[in-house]
């Protein structure tokens, strides 16, 4: 989950996920912060996590889903994490990391599991998700609140947007032709024969998600300050935090 960051430079400063203050006031660092890490080893242990997820779980429900539970997963586990944080209205220390995604993406692959119908791997993914919480109380300045609300996130997009499935014959009955399966393979093995995943059956577009998330940037100063914000941090590091112009 988030970490608390070992680097405090300008760009770390302007893009880190920190309850109170910094993030109160400025928004984008529930996001950016998903993208920045505090070492080598800690990017290496992030890059292996998305690795060794399955290749269904991106190229079977896709891409747009698959990036949607990953982003929305870094804000939810930073809301969590915040709400968690003790005296939030105290100076809490920075955070970053993107181990919140990448618990969405094991929520985003639990609710097309459960879609599926497909329980005995829906409870691996269970079991693998308490073993991580397990694994969170032992290794210090790692917040077990950001994974599980990481989780919630992507199985929130998986469910709510996700595609649903149906049956199918390998025969249409009425003109006697065969369906050519296009599904990839490892999709297949874990639907199972039979089960074609349907766009259609989505509970909802995934389209009204970033209609959503747009009508709520809109709606305050501080979410429409967030494109500005990740511009000026990345173009003039140090802005963000007010360290710049100590250092200038």
């Amino acid at each position: 989950g988030p970490i608390a960051a070992h680097s405090m430079g300008p760009f770390f400063l302007d893009f880190a996920h920190q309850p109170y203050p910094l993030s109160f006031y400025q928004k984008h660092r529930y996001l950016t912060s998903g993208f920045l890490h505090g070492s080598l080893l800690h990017l290496y242990m992030n890059l292996r996590a998305l690795l060794t997820l399955p290749s269904w779980l991106e190229n079977g429900i896709g891409k747009g889903v698959y990036l949607s539970a990953y982003l929305v997963a870094i804000v939810t586990g930073n809301i969590a994490h915040t709400f968690s944080s003790l005296g939030y209205l105290s100076a809490s220390s920075l955070s970053i990391g993107a181990s919140g995604g990448i618990l969405g993406l094991y929520g985003l692959m639990l609710a097309s599991l459960m879609k599926m119908g497909n329980a005995l791997a829906a409870s691996s993914v269970l079991k693998q998700m308490i073993w991580l919480i397990g694994f969170g109380f032992l290794v210090p300045n790692v917040s077990n609140a950001g994974h599980i609300g990481g989780f919630i996130g992507g199985w929130l997009v998986g469910y709510l947007f996700g595609p649903g499935y149906m049956n199918a014959f390998s025969r249409d009955k009425g003109t006697g032709r065969y369906y050519v399966d296009r599904v990839d393979e490892d999709f297949r093995l874990v639907m199972g024969p039979g089960i074609l995943p349907d766009y259609g059956r989505a509970i909802f577009p995934l389209k009204y998600l970033y209609m959503g998330i747009a009508a709520v940037m809109l709606s305050r100063p501080e979410m429409r300050m967030i494109p500005w914000a990740i511009w000026k941090g990345m173009t003039e590091p140090g802005t963000m935090s007010g360290i710049r112009s100590l250092i200038s």
